[in-house]
């Protein structure tokens, strides 16, 4: 596949240990449409890290890209948040394309959410329990009725863990 920017090949990488194609010339992404939520939400780089990368964006561009699978125009949409930005989409491949630091800027608009904070505060208190409370957890987890496996695919298991727990214990705070 080739880079709908440069033209340049894309190579299989991986960003915030999700695979991805990433081109080394012009530094873009591209992405399947169904991880880019699992990539904004992932913690592994640092906030330093993501203000370098964010940095390194460039302006928008304006031109008409061609998907680098099928060809066909991609579509252009706004990213919206704190810092507000283009994403080329293709809707029949279902793949994103993302300029150098557009990945970063997506990763801090999400991290600058109330909804980004609260899953980092059920993060903590899940790493934080003991293991006697991570059985118990499970278990009640495994107790679920199968129409809250939502919760799982919405949160993660962990995330879905820690917001049982809190649930079951809300009378403690």
């Amino acid at each position: 596949m080739k880079c709908p920017v440069c033209d340049a090949e894309l190579r299989r990488s991986a960003y915030e240990g999700l695979p991805v194609f990433c081109c080394d010339s012009c530094h873009g992404y591209l992405v399947q449409t169904n991880r880019v939520a699992n990539i904004k939400r992932r913690r592994e780089k640092d906030d330093a890290e993501l203000a370098e990368e964010a940095q390194a964006a460039g302006a928008d561009s304006k031109n008409q890209l061609a998907c680098p699978r099928c060809r066909r125009s991609m579509t252009k949409e706004i990213a919206q948040g704190e810092n507000v930005f283009q994403i080329d989409k293709c809707q029949t491949c279902d793949v994103v394309w993302f300029d150098p630091g557009e990945l970063a800027r997506l990763q801090q608009n999400y991290q600058a959410t109330p909804r980004a904070a609260e899953a980092l505060r059920f993060q903590q208190r899940h790493q934080n329990m003991t293991a006697e409370e991570k059985a118990e957890f499970e278990e009640d987890l495994a107790d679920l009725p199968p129409g809250d496996a939502s919760l799982l695919s919405a949160f993660g298991h962990g995330l879905a863990e820690s917001w049982n727990r809190f649930w079951r214990d809300r009378s403690r705070y």
